[in-house]
């Protein structure tokens, strides 16, 4: 199973994926990989919710895997 979680405040540095991207958690729960804050929600837009999909909300994050129990 995989978790988005956000990255507490203090404890990280940098968070990146292969590329050097940074993982990032909007206020609506959808997770995106980009070296800067997005400026729009793909998926907020997607939605039609397009005062929220440009709100800024978005919070540095980073995926965490889990074995299956």
């Amino acid at each position: 199973m995989i978790t988005v979680k956000p990255v507490p405040a203090g404890t990280f540095t940098a968070v990146n994926d292969g590329n050097g991207n940074t993982g990032w958690l909007h206020n609506c729960g959808a997770f995106t990989w980009s070296p800067t804050q997005p400026h729009r929600c793909g998926v907020c837009w997607s939605a039609m919710r397009n005062r929220q999909a440009f709100n800024g909300q978005w919070h540095k994050a980073y995926l965490n895997k889990e074995a299956a129990a």
